[in-house]
Formats: structure tokens, sequence, C-alpha cells
């Protein structure tokens, strides 16, 4: 799915939310009608009324952005995702996390989602679901998964993609400044640091010194803005020497700050 079918794909959502949202409106004012109910219609259409024109603005908005994205034509993929050293995030509505990974030119380079969803824990409340521990699957454009991160108690177990343990990542206090800390086999160690603000920035930083990685937004090259049409799109960037077990230390720090991001 590239950029533009994933706004398109938004526009759907919002579309059939609002048409849902008027469709349960004009059933209970049927029924209210039929059954002599008494109820106060403005207190009752208000919500609905509110909750389907939200969605259709945002149908609008995405109709548009859509429109206003050319289709892509790929420049990247003759890298495979562990090789790419930009991307682009993007998010699809799941109970925990489905990270969309794009390529600067608008394609899809894999995505970070769950490895067995439950339809069930669509409707569970945050801090129920977050007892569940969570297999994550790191997959690529074709969907061969390329690693994973297991839950485990506090930590996440690193794996690639012959199953085996490859590091450790410990999240820690937001409060704190780090935000995280990876341990990977080849005795690198790697601390995730955050900052809040106007535009939010994430770095990994070896401890040795030297950003691995840095998480952006409200910014991204100009010549991208022709298929990212939303200014707070995540641009990602990965050191160029970055071992592909260090990437995915990343990936872990990425799924630990955006595991509820749509749910």
């Amino acid at each position: 799915m590239s950029i533009r079918e994933f706004y398109q794909q938004k526009a759907y959502l919002h579309l059939n939310s609002s048409i849902l949202s008027a469709v349960i409106l004009l059933v209970t004012v049927t029924f209210s009608l039929i059954l002599a109910w008494e109820l106060p219609f403005f207190l009752v259409s208000t919500p609905f009324l509110a909750v389907s024109l939200i969605h259709y603005i945002g149908f609008i908005a995405y109709k548009n952005k859509t429109e206003g994205t050319p289709i892509p034509v790929s420049c990247y993929h003759d890298k495979q995702l562990f090789e790419q050293n930009s991307l682009l995030l993007a998010f699809a509505p799941a109970p925990a996390l489905r990270m969309l990974l794009f390529t600067p030119d608008g394609m899809p380079a894999g995505e970070l989602r769950e490895v067995k969803v439950r339809k069930y824990r669509w409707v569970l409340p945050g801090f129920v679901d977050k007892k569940i521990r969570k297999q994550i699957g790191i997959y690529d454009f074709r969907g061969k998964m390329e690693g994973s991160l297991s839950e485990e108690g506090r930590r996440l177990k690193l794996r690639n993609s012959q199953g085996e343990v490859i590091g450790l990542f410990y999240p820690g206090r937001k409060q704190s400044g780090t935000t995280g800390m990876a341990f990977v086999n080849n005795g690198k160690k790697l601390k995730v640091e955050e900052c809040f603000g106007l535009h939010h920035d994430m770095k990994l930083i070896r401890t040795e010194g030297g950003v691995a990685a840095r998480l952006q937004t409200g910014w991204m090259p100009l010549e991208w803005t022709q298929y990212f049409k939303e200014a707070n799109t995540p641009v990602l960037a990965f050191d160029y020497h970055l071992s592909k077990d260090e990437r995915l230390t990343v990936f872990a720090a990425l799924a630990i700050r955006y595991m509820y991001y749509d749910h």
C-alpha cells in the first residue's frame, strides 16, 4: 500500500464512520416516532451529528490529500527494509500497533504489527489491554517477517528473522529524558532520549557517542512533500553504518513510543 492508497483508505474509513453515525441517528429517531418515545431530541441528536460531521470533514481532508498525491514511482525498492536510511511513518487503526513504513518516494517499505490480533481486543480499555503480552512482527513490503519484538515483563526481547535473540530493550520513564535502553548481543548499548515540544524529537545514542537514529516530526525535505501531505509525518533517519541488529533496537523504541497511537 503506497502513501496515496493509505490516504484513500483513510478517506473511506472516515466516510463509512460518518454514514454509520447518521444511520444510527436516523434509526433512533424513527423508532422514537413509531413507539412514541419522549426523547430529548436535541440531546440525543447532537452527539451523532457531531461525530458524523467530524468524520465527514476527515473524509474531505483525506480525499483532497489523495487527489493531491501523485502515483508513486519506485526509487528505493532495490534496497531491503534494513538497508533503508530514511523512512516515514503512518499509522492504521489496530487494537495496539500497526505502523506503516514508507520510503521517501511514497512507496511501502514495511510495517510493524502484532503477529496475532484477536478481534475482541478492539473493545478492551487501554489499561486492560496493556496487561496482555504482545509480539510485534517487523515485516518488509512483501510481508516477509524480518524480526520480532516480544514482551516479557517490563522489557522487549529482540529476535532476528531466524528467531534468534539478538538483544533486549528496556523502556524507561518519560520524565527522566532517557526513555529506554537497548542492549545488543554484539556488546553495543544504546539509549533513547526524547524531547517533547513543538517538534517531537527522539534520538538513539550510542554509549560511546554518536547518534544511531533520529525520529523527527514537523520537518521533512521539500521534495518529499509531494507524496506526504501531513506536516507532522514522523521522519526516521538511520546512521548509514548501523547494523541490522542495532536497527531492531530502533524499531523496539518506536513500538514502545507508538503502541496505542491509533487504538
